[in-house]
């Protein structure tokens, strides 16, 4: 199972989805994987940082690109210091 993770002010989100019932052409995948490409295109846009994990206890690798194949992928807010 793949996952999206989306950290914020608000709460914390998921997304999951089987990359090999994608390759199926399962409709339902097809759906979360568009769903959480567009969450992670908007976070680009917004200047959100996104990263991409092999295992939850592996170091992340910053990304730019949706990759419905990375195991993890984080979006992290952006944070305002002052």
């Amino acid at each position: 199972m793949n996952k999206l993770q989306v950290l914020g002010r608000t709460g914390h989100k998921e997304l999951v989805w089987d990359v090999e019932k994608a390759k199926e052409e399962n409709a339902e995948a097809l759906e979360v994987i568009a769903e959480a490409e567009r969450i992670v295109n908007a976070a680009f846009a917004q200047g959100q940082a996104v990263f991409r994990l092999e295992a939850p206890d592996q170091p992340a690798v910053r990304v730019n690109a949706f990759d419905r194949a990375a195991p993890y992928t984080v979006i992290v807010p952006r944070l305002a210091g002052g």
